[in-house]
C-alpha cells in the first residue's frame, strides 16, 4: 500500500504517541525464603570430594561403567536431549521473526484466452517482495526471550534427567548386589538349618526329643529355603529394573553381573556390596539449591512465563511493518511481447479497534500462567530445601546405625568362632555352634542391609543437591559434563 507523504507523518506520529504512552509494566523476582543454616547435621570425617567425581570416588569400577552405559542409551536421557535439541530450533525461528524477510517468485503460464487475451498466449511474470515488521513494542523480542528461556529451561530438564538416571542406576546396583549378597547369606542358613533339622531326627528316634520340636525345626529349616528364593527373586527385579535403565537384555547382563557361586557346604560369605567412601560436606550454604537442574528450569519457565506475557500484551496495541515489492511481467502473443514493470514501497499500520475483548483476555490469561510460574518456582524451592534436609537426616541415622551394625556383626562373628573352637574341644554341643553361627549370619544379613541403607541414602543426597553440575560452566561444557 502506498500511501501519501502526510498520511505517512500521520501514522507514525501516531505510532510514536502510543508507544510512549504504552509500556508492560516489569515484574519483581518472586521472593524466596532459603535458610542460611541446615537444621541437620552434616556428614563429616572424610575427605572432600567434588560431586562431578562423584561416582568415580566409588571403589567398585563396574558401578561407573553402568552409569556412563546408561548415560549413553537411555531412551528417557535421549527424548531429553531431543527436546532440548527441539527447544534450541524454536529460539532460532523467534529471533529470525526479528529480521526482514525477503523472497523471491516466478511463474509462467501457457494457454489460450489468457486473462482475457485472444488467441495462444504466453505470460510470465517474477517479483521480488521484502517486508519487516517493526517490533515497536516489543512483542516480538520478547517471544525470542520465552523461546530462549524455555530452551535453556529443557537443558535443565535433560541434566536432571542424567542426574536422576545416575542415582537410580546406582541404587538398582546396590539393590542387586543386596539380594544376591542376601541370598548367599540365606543359603548357609538353610545349610545349617538341615544340620538343626537333621539332628533334631536323630534326637527324635533316639527319644531324646518329641515330634513337635522336631517338627519346628523343620519349618525353620522350611523357611530358609523359602527366603533364598525370595532373595533369587529380589536380584531378578533389580536385574531387569537395571537393564531397563541400560536398555539391554536382562540375559546378557546377568551373565555380566554374575556372584560368585553358592557355597555347597559352610563357610564364611563372599558376597558384598560395592563400598562407600568416605565422602565430606565441610559447608552447604543454602545456595548451593539454585545448581539443582530442577530448580533452575523451574526459574527459566518462570522468566518465559513473562516473556510470554509481555508478548501478547504487545498485541494489543498498534503494528508497523515495511513492505516492498519489484516485479516485471512479460506477455507474448503470435510472436509478439510486451514487457510491464511494477513496484510499490511503504509502511502498512495496524490498529486494532474491537475484538470483544479477546486480546485483553489472552493477556489475563498469560498474567496468570506467570502467576502460577511464580509460584510453581517457589514451591520447588521449598522441596529442595526439604529433600536436602531429609538428605542429611537420613545420612546421620544410617551413618550410626551402620556403626551400630558392624559392632554387632564383629560381636556374633567371635562368638561363633569360639562357640566354633570350643565344640571342637567337646566342651559345646553341635547345635549350640549351629546356632550361634545362624546368629552371627543374622548378624551379618543386618550389617549388609545397613550398608545399602548407607549407600541409598548417599545416592539421595547427590540427586537432592542435583549432581555435579556447576552454574558456572557454559551450555557446551554442561552438556559433556560428567554427573
Amino acid at each position: 500500500m502506498t500511501l501519501r507523504l502526510s498520511s505517512v507523518v500521520t501514522c507514525c506520529g501516531l505510532v510514536l504517541l502510543l508507544v510512549a504512552c504504552a509500556g508492560t509494566p516489569s515484574r519483581a523476582p518472586v521472593a524466596v525464603d532459603v535458610p542460611e543454616v541446615w537444621r541437620a547435621p552434616l556428614p563429616h570425617d572424610g575427605s572432600t570430594v567434588a560431586l562431578a567425581d562423584w561416582w568415580k570416588a566409588f571403589p567398585d569400577p563396574m558401578l561407573v561403567k553402568l552409569i556412563e552405559r546408561a548415560q549413553a542409551a537411555n531412551p528417557d536421557l535421549q527424548m531429553a536431549a531431543a527436546r532440548h535439541r527441539q527447544a534450541r530450533a524454536l529460539v532460532k525461528q523467534a529471533r529470525a521473526d526479528l529480521l526482514p524477510q525477503l523472497g523471491v517468485s516466478a511463474a509462467s503460464s501457457r494457454g489460450k484466452n489468457l486473462n482475457n487475451v485472444g488467441g495462444v498466449s504466453t505470460q510470465s511474470d517474477a517479483q521480488f517482495n521484502a517486508s519487516w515488521e517493526i517490533d515497536l513494542f516489543g512483542g516480538q523480542r520478547a517471544a525470542a526471550d520465552e523461546q530462549a528461556a524455555r530452551a535453556v529451561a529443557a537443558q535443565h530438564d535433560w541434566h536432571a534427567a542424567r542426574v536422576t538416571l545416575a542415582a537410580d542406576v546406582a541404587a538398582a546396583y546396590v539393590n542387586l548386589r543386596l539380594a544376591q549378597a542376601r541370598e548367599e547369606v540365606a543359603e548357609l542358613d538353610g545349610l545349617l538349618a538341615a544340620q538343626l533339622a537333621a539332628w533334631g531326627r536323630q534326637q527324635q528316634a533316639a527319644g531324646l526329643l518329641n515330634a513337635s520340636d522336631v517338627a519346628l525345626l523343620h519349618t525353620d529349616a522350611s523357611l530358609a529355603a523359602a527366603r533364598r528364593s525370595a532373595e533369587r527373586a529380589e536380584a531378578q527385579v533389580a536385574l531387569q529394573e537395571l537393564a531397563l535403565l541400560l536398555a539391554v537384555q536382562a540375559a546378557p547382563l546377568a551373565a555380566e553381573l554374575q556372584a560368585p557361586a553358592l557355597p555347597a557346604g559352610w563357610a564364611s560369605p563372599r558376597r558384598a556390596l560395592p563400598g562407600v567412601p568416605a565422602f565430606a560436606v565441610h559447608a552447604l550454604p543454602a545456595q548451593l539449591l539454585a545448581q539443582r537442574p530442577d530448580v533452575a528450569a523451574a526459574h527459566q519457565r518462570w522468566l518465559a512465563a513473562l516473556a510470554h506475557h509481555r508478548s501478547v500484551d504487545a498485541q494489543r496495541y498498534p503494528q508497523l511493518s515495511l513492505g516492498a515489492l519489484v516485479g516485471e511481467a512479460r506477455l507474448r502473443v503470435r510472436g509478439g511481447s510486451s514487457v510491464s514493470s511494477l513496484w510499490s514501497i511503504g509502511p502498512s499500520l495496524t490498529l486494532p479497534l474491537f475484538d470483544g475483548g479477546a486480546r485483553r483476555a489472552q493477556g489475563q490469561a498469560a498474567l496468570a500462567a506467570a502467576d502460577e510460574a511464580a509460584a510453581a518456582l517457589q514451591a520447588k524451592w521449598q522441596t529442595a530445601v526439604a529433600e536436602v534436609e531429609e538428605s542429611l537426616e537420613r545420612m546421620v541415622a544410617t551413618r550410626d546405625r551402620g556403626r551400630e551394625a558392624e559392632s554387632m556383626a564383629r560381636e556374633w562373628q567371635g562368638i561363633a568362632h569360639r562357640a566354633a573352637l570350643q565344640a571342637q574341644a567337646g566342651l559345646h554341643s553341635g547345635p549350640q555352634r549351629v546356632v550361634s553361627q545362624r546368629n552371627a549370619l543374622t548378624a551379618h544379613d543386618d550389617l549388609l542391609t545397613a550398608q545399602a541403607d548407607q549407600a541409598q541414602a548417599w545416592f539421595r543426597l547427590y540427586r537432592s543437591l542435583g549432581g555435579g553440575w556447576s552454574a558456572d560452566t557454559s551450555p557446551t561444557e554442561q552438556l559433556v559434563a560428567q554427573p
